[in-house]
């Protein structure tokens, strides 16, 4: 293991796993699960690419996976836990805490445990809120309200508002025509006339 991969999981021991564990997250790797019914809560470390000897960042990714949103969106249900990239919904830690994306810096003679309280700290405030709050349907819905995709017009369909359901899969296929065919598949699919 590296230097910068065995520092970053020291600021992970020293107080985010314990806070995610009382939360009801599972570990495996860096990824941590929570099951919610048929949903799962989802946050996961993840290391920058260029990290290199004793010098690196990592950032924290979070995510929500509805299973009904994704078998409507056509998926298959993923048999298990499934990782932070099929959530629904993502979401980085860093973003939420400052505004814009944020890796957490560590270097020689970095305070892994000012790291890790700062950590802790923005997945206390605003993290597992934000985690909590995605655990609603209606929620999720109301987050992918802008986004072009399946998930967004599934989701609003699955709250029982067909009329933004429609107005989205509309909205999509003049944003994203190369994905026409997809889109008013789905609409067929799911009797909407367009």
């Amino acid at each position: 293991m590296s230097d910068i991969a065995h520092s970053i999981d020291e600021v992970i021991k020293l107080g985010y796993a314990e806070l995610l564990r009382a939360h009801g997250f599972r570990k495996s790797g860096r990824t941590w699960h929570k099951a919610d019914g048929e949903n799962w809560l989802v946050a996961n470390v993840q290391a920058s690419r260029s990290n290199f000897g004793d010098r690196g960042q990592f950032t924290i990714n979070l995510g929500a996976y509805m299973t009904s949103v994704a078998v409507l969106s056509g998926q298959s249900a993923i048999d298990g836990k499934p990782k932070e990239y099929d959530c629904t919904i993502r979401e980085r830690l860093g973003s939420l805490a400052y505004g814009q994306d944020h890796w957490w810096i560590i270097e020689p003679g970095a305070n892994l445990s000012g790291i890790s309280a700062d950590l802790v700290e923005k997945m206390q405030s605003v993290g597992l809120p934000w985690l909590d709050a995605h655990r609603d349907l209606s929620n999720v819905a109301a987050a992918l309200r802008d986004s072009p995709s399946l998930q967004s017009f599934s989701a609003a369909w699955l709250t029982g508002d067909k009329a933004e359901a429609t107005r989205r899969l509309k909205a999509a296929i003049a944003s994203r025509p190369a994905a026409k065919e997809r889109f008013t598949a789905w609409a067929i699919k799911n009797g909407i006339a367009l």
